[in-house]
């Protein structure tokens, strides 16, 4: 590899072309997008040694090195940002590709990835998903819970299926599929043990509460948001909704969640809203990209997804509201 004055192209003998595999590349991209060799091997549910080495070789076959190690963790050299802008068109055309194929795919087998909230994902996707399988036993349904969205640009999803606002990536369309209320819940061990709040001031005054660090703070979520901003209120605090529910339901204190809980554990109890409260919602968002919705089997799952949302708000919220 020459010195060059671009910083966006990379000069490679041509000879060493046919030799770099594009595995190499993803991985590269990969340490690259995360500053950390391990955390990169958790992105592609791999070792670090195996990113090690993968790296270690594509440094060889450039003879280049691509990375220099920092307190901050790993950065690229001037040669690895240099390789990066070529490793990404390399990535686009190989993902594109991909979904092509995909596209034309007209089989109901194989696996379908859904990316969603914990929450979201255990206790409204998975408790369905037996009705689809039965109906189509080829599929394998892949659920992969994040509270941060996955890329279908870069195929780490199918579908996503999401509470709050829309997903702003390329070639993708979004449909909003309705809203998912939230209310105050708390188990009967807790209401029995602290009493059952009617007013805000009991909330306030004599009771704890469990917290979800992502919720939105402004409109009718504000005054619950004040009020976890405050410690000596607050007995639990997590970062997923699935630990949310298991901590009301253990106990722990009075929380906001999703009224998809309704249904699912009767050890929950609704609480009726303080006076002046105004239960807060979130858009249900179903996404998917263009080229990956004339799959078959993504078809399917997608008709299937929106149709369960569809049947629950007629058959569940009625009763929730």
């Amino acid at each position: 590899m020459t010195s060059i004055s671009d910083p966006n192209a990379i000069v490679v003998d041509p000879a060493l072309i046919g030799e770099i595999d594009w595995n190499d590349l993803r991985y590269f991209l990969a340490v690259s997008r995360t500053g950390s060799f391990s955390r990169a091997a958790s992105t592609l549910n791999t070792h670090q040694s195996t990113v090690s080495r993968r790296i270690q070789i594509l440094e060889d076959r450039l003879r280049s090195r691509l990375f220099s190690r920092t307190a901050q963790g790993v950065v690229p050299t001037r040669e690895g940002q240099a390789l990066i802008y070529q490793a990404e068109r390399v990535e686009a055309i190989m993902f594109d590709l991909r979904r092509q194929i995909a596209g034309g795919n007209t089989r109901l087998t194989g696996a379908v990835r859904i990316g969603t909230t914990d929450g979201f994902g255990v206790y409204w996707i998975t408790p369905r998903l037996p009705e689809l399988t039965a109906a189509h036993p080829g599929l394998m349904i892949d659920v992969r819970c994040s509270e941060f969205d996955p890329s279908l640009e870069r195929l780490e999803a199918d579908i996503i299926l999401r509470l709050g606002d829309e997903v702003q990536e390329p070639n993708s369309h979004n449909e909003t599929l309705g809203h998912m209320p939230f209310r105050f819940y708390a188990s009967r061990d807790y209401l029995t043990r602290a009493g059952t709040p009617t007013t805000w001031d009991e909330i306030i005054n004599q009771h704890r509460i469990v917290v979800h660090d992502h919720y939105p703070t402004d409109g009718p979520w504000k005054p619950w948001s004040e009020l976890a901003r405050h410690p000596q209120h607050v007995a639990y605090r997590t970062n997923s909704s699935a630990a949310l529910v298991e901590a009301t339901n253990s106990g722990l204190g009075i929380s906001l969640m999703s009224a998809y809980i309704h249904n699912k554990l009767p050890t929950l109890i609704p609480l009726i809203d303080p006076p002046g409260w105004q239960r807060p919602s979130l858009p249900v968002v179903l996404v998917y990209h263009h080229d990956m919705r004339r799959t078959k089997r993504v078809e399917v799952v997608i008709r299937f997804l929106r149709d369960a949302f569809r049947a629950w708000v007629q058959e569940d919220l009625p009763i929730i509201s």
